[in-house]
């Protein structure tokens, strides 16, 4: 009885169709140290100073005006991919101090997931080959709602260890990690490289970012998605950090997140994303190749010493101090249509002062080895603060500096009364007797105040978090990549394993990925 049971669940086994692994879309991911922060986008203002302050990695060749010969001209990128001499830009997040100031949150950088969904192409022929010159933009600044592409989110990681996505930045929580990030449009028109309205490429009419079904005439093209993390702490922001409702604000003035968007200007070799699939899809197995060697072949240096040698923005974009207001015609707004502070308003008599000069290593304003410095050449503007949202500021040059346009004539941040705003008090803070400090808005870190927190960055480094450390005290260790675990299993934070055999690199972020 018993054994001619048992024969009967071998033999429904037997009969049971073997359970097929499921395609996994992602081939390779990039991770990239920080460039520069500065206020230039050549796609959409080439040429020109752009109106609000991006966070850019890649391509050391990054400029005002720029096409795939420049970019392929650079020395080096910030990616731990390096054929890849593309540069990606996203808004700068800032954190309000609650006396109207504000200071460029550190950040880690970016990570690229490209990712080849199947679903919905041409079995003959999935992926369309790019023109070099190929650029393009994801999300839109212009939206004021919930995003019917669902292509543009914030990941919140609160105290718990509890995180969700939303379309803005969330209000009613503290988030100890805060990730905005994107898909890209994956439908291409098959001719123009861009387009000045971006139409040249679209997201799927299913609302599926990835894998949806295009619009007819297009075609589809490698995924992207993009994400940019900020660890919310005090060393990544200044002491006396404090979470309020709105207390972060988009570079372009957006305290509530819809404006969200990103820039891609490609410098891949010709061709490399579509080779990159036949090379390392095995159409038996329905799989990749794991570490293929197409790709394995550009992993090595993880580009924490590539320094921008492109242009910059004469301005103080405060990174590690105050500023007065966000550079350009930024006031602060909330992008829902249905906010009171809706719509963005101009800046009443706003001209533009600042200008592009070369980066280089003397004038500052460049990133290296995840530490990002203000640009301190004598000929600095900052952007003045708006009437009714004013602090209290000291007399001489810090005073002076606070007009728009006006020059910071100053060679040391001693000039304006400060040696680091991580170090100091000034950052939306008040005094031992509850009066207003005042602010040394306008200092200008040296370049002996600023420092990786890691003294001997070895190949086994990790650029997750990279918070300064303040003068004086030694620098904190930081996890290397062995010691990370990356990847997610289940849902428990803790209970994460590592994987880290496709994309050649370790990242902290990356135990709260669900992309």
């Amino acid at each position: 009885m018993h054994s001619t049971h048992l024969f009967g669940l071998l033999s429904a086994f037997a009969a049971t169709p073997a359970i097929v692994a499921a395609y996994d879309t992602l081939l390779f991911t990039e991770d990239f140290f920080p460039l520069i922060n500065t206020r230039l986008d050549p796609i959409v203002t080439p040429g020109k100073v752009s109106s609000h302050v991006h966070h850019v990695v890649g391509s050391s060749a990054f400029s005002a005006t720029q096409d795939h010969k420049l970019s392929q001209s650079g020395k080096c990128t910030t990616s731990n991919l390096n054929c890849d001499k593309s540069n990606y830009w996203t808004p700068q997040l800032y954190y309000k101090w609650k006396n109207g100031t504000y200071t460029a949150v550190t950040g880690d950088g970016m990570t690229n997931y490209w990712k080849y969904p199947l679903t919905n192409t041409d079995e003959a022929n999935p992926f369309a080959e790019i023109p070099d010159d190929f650029r393009m933009l994801a999300g839109d600044v212009k939206r004021d709602d919930f995003d019917v592409n669902k292509a543009v989110s914030f990941l919140c990681v609160d105290a718990q260890y509890s995180y969700d996505y939303t379309d803005y930045m969330p209000t009613d929580r503290e988030c100890l990690t805060l990730r905005p990030q994107l898909h890209f449009p994956e439908c291409w028109n098959g001719v123009d490289s861009y387009k000045e309205d971006n139409s040249h490429v679209a997201y799927p009419v299913d609302a599926n970012p990835e894998g949806g079904k295009c619009p007819d005439g297009y075609k589809k093209i490698p995924h992207l998605f993009m994400e940019s993390t900020y660890h919310i702490k005090t060393e990544n922001i200044g002491e006396g950090y404090e979470w309020y409702p709105g207390c972060f604000v988009l570079a372009n003035g957006d305290n509530h997140g819809f404006s969200l968007h990103a820039d891609w200007l490609n410098g891949f070799p010709t061709n490399f994303l579509t080779d990159a699939f036949h090379q390392c899809y095995d159409k038996a197995s329905g799989e990749f190749t794991k570490d293929c060697q197409f790709i394995q072949q550009y992993r090595g240096d993880i580009g924490r010493d590539c320094v921008s040698e492109g242009d910059v923005v004469n301005e103080l974009v405060g990174q590690h101090f105050a500023i007065p207001a966000l550079p350009g015609n930024n006031p602060e707004y909330n992008s829902s249509k249905l906010s009171d502070n809706y719509p963005k308003k101009e800046i009443p008599g706003y001209t533009e002062q600042a200008s592009i000069v070369k980066a280089t290593e003397q004038n500052g304003g460049l990133c290296n080895q995840g530490v990002c410095t203000d640009y301190k050449g004598n000929d600095a503007v900052i952007q003045q603060q708006q009437a009714g949202n004013a602090i209290p500021t000291s007399s001489g040059p810090t005073s002076s500096a606070v007009s728009a346009g006006t020059a910071v004539q100053a060679s040391s941040a001693a000039d304006y009364g400060v040696t680091s705003a991580v170090a100091t008090p000034e950052l939306g803070q008040t005094s031992s007797t509850g009066a207003p400090v005042e602010s040394a808005v306008t200092g200008i870190p040296t370049s002996d105040t600023l420092r990786p927190t890691n003294g001997d960055l070895g190949s086994d480094a990790t650029m997750s978090i990279l918070p300064i450390t303040t003068p004086g005290e030694p620098a904190k260790e930081l996890p290397t990549m062995a010691a990370i675990q990356i990847g997610v299993a289940g849902d428990d934070p803790a209970s994460v394993s590592g994987n880290g055999n496709r994309w050649g690199g370790g990242r902290w972020s990356r135990m709260f990925s669900r992309v």
